[in-house]
C-alpha cells in the first residue's frame, strides 16, 4: 500500500492505493484560488496579490489536513507549484513526502495518472537491471 496526494490550484485528493489496485479516498477538497485574470476587473497588481494570498491559504489548508495522517506520501503536483507548496508545510508533514511526481491532472484522475507514471518507471528500472 502507498498513499498518493494530488495537489493543484483547483483541488486536492489524497488516497491509499493497495496492491490489488483498490483506491480508497482519504480526503478531497476544492480551492478558492481565482483563475488567471481575464480582461477587466481588478488591477493586475491587486489581482495578483489576492491570487498569491489565496494560494498560500490553500496550501496551508492542505497542510492542516495532512496532520491527521501518519504515513509516507507520494506527492503529485506541478513543478511550478512544488517549492511554494513545500514552503508552506509543517516540518512534520514535509518529512512524510517521500517522493514527488510531476502532476498534470487533478482529483481521482491525478491519482490514476500518478499510478501509471510509477508503473512505467518501475518497468524501465526492471528493464535496465536485466
Amino acid at each position: 500500500m502507498y498513499t498518493i496526494l494530488v495537489v493543484d490550484l483547483d483541488e486536492c485528493y489524497m488516497a491509499d492505493v493497495f496492491s490489488d489496485g483498490e483506491i480508497v479516498k482519504l480526503f478531497a477538497d476544492t480551492s478558492t484560488v481565482p483563475k488567471k485574470q481575464a480582461q477587466g476587473g481588478q488591477s493586475q497588481p491587486r489581482f495578483q496579490a489576492t491570487r498569491e494570498n489565496e494560494m498560500v491559504a490553500w496550501f496551508k489548508t492542505i497542510n492542516r489536513a495532512l496532520m491527521e495522517y501518519d504515513r509516507e506520501i507520494i506527492l503529485s503536483i506541478q513543478w511550478m507549484h512544488y517549492n511554494r507548496f513545500i514552503a508552506q508545510m509543517h516540518t512534520y508533514n514535509a518529512a512524510k513526502i517521500k517522493r514527488h511526481i510531476r502532476g498534470e491532472y487533478s482529483g481521482l484522475c491525478g491519482v490514476h495518472d500518478t499510478i501509471n507514471r510509477l508503473e512505467r518507471e518501475n518497468i524501465r528500472k526492471l528493464g535496465k537491471s536485466l
